[in-house]
């Protein structure tokens, strides 16, 4: 059973690049994410988008780690799949400018972002998402149901698609061994009306943003629209706190936050993302 659901994986993804071989583009689908010190999860995130989702070019941009990333990462960029840029905050060059940034890390973010819209995606991807490395798209009935909602948006001139968060707990899940998916421990998360659960990320078209912001385009160029998609279509599963042991060391869950916020994010079993493993 898992040697057929292995197969039947790589024949998706298998038609999924094929598609994209048709098109002008070279990716039907990218994503950008600017990281720093995230190690331990940048396989099982490059893995499933790769995988499960046919993504088939990742931007990452690397903002002063310190750790060994570029171990991990190393045999993504001898495949041509991950495009590896160093970018520091303490940079100005590579600031974006506008009022709305109140700290160098904002303004690198989004310089980051906007930098891979206008001089690395342009004319290469058809869609890039903008998401982290906690971040996980997730349709909720297969990889070729986004395919066919961004097919669908392209045609009705949308620039940027945009997808609710589901904001997961730790699941009471102390810490994961090596191997193992984070993915696939967490599966307890918080209730549809969370507060968190109404914010977004999107995927845009490159050639329709004039400015993007950290969750969605700031301004399109004119005739493109924007649409956001129904949580039961597509949801971006948040695992923002990670593991127990992440958690307490990354979060300050025992400074910061109380329990009610805590339990707030472990009402609701979901284990949609496991139809992808």
């Amino acid at each position: 059973m898992w040697q057929d659901h292995l197969c039947m994986r790589k024949l998706v993804l298998f038609c999924l690049l094929l598609t994209a071989c048709s098109s002008p583009h070279s990716h039907r689908l990218a994503v950008c994410a600017i990281f720093k010190n995230e190690a331990p999860w940048l396989k099982e995130w490059l893995t499933y988008h790769r995988e499960a989702l046919g993504v088939s070019h990742f931007y990452l941009y690397n903002n002063e780690s310190s750790d060994h990333y570029h171990a991990v990462l190393q045999p993504w960029v001898d495949q041509g799949v991950v495009e590896l840029i160093d970018w520091d905050s303490s940079d100005p060059s590579h600031f974006a400018q506008g009022p709305f940034m109140d700290a160098p890390w904002s303004a690198a973010q989004l310089g980051a972002y906007n930098d891979c819209l206008k001089h690395r995606a342009l004319g290469k991807a058809q869609w890039v998402a903008m998401i982290d490395i906690d971040e996980f798209i997730v349709p909720a009935k297969g990889a070729k149901s986004l395919y066919a909602l961004l097919d669908q948006a392209k045609k009705k001139g949308k620039g940027t698609v945009s997808l609710h968060w589901r904001v997961f707990g730790t699941s009471e899940v102390a810490d994961v061994s090596e191997g193992e998916w984070l993915t696939h421990k967490l599966l307890w998360r918080s209730q549809d009306d969370h507060p968190w659960n109404q914010l977004v990320k999107s995927i845009h078209r490159p050639e329709a943003v004039v400015f993007c912001l950290v969750h969605v385009a700031e301004k399109l160029k004119p005739h493109y629209g924007a649409k956001t998609l129904r949580p039961d279509q597509v949801s971006l599963h948040h695992y923002w706190t990670r593991t127990e042991q992440y958690c307490l060391e990354k979060r300050n869950k025992s400074k910061e936050l109380d329990p009610p916020f805590f339990e707030a994010l472990h009402q609701v079993e979901d284990r949609t993302i496991l139809q992808y493993f």
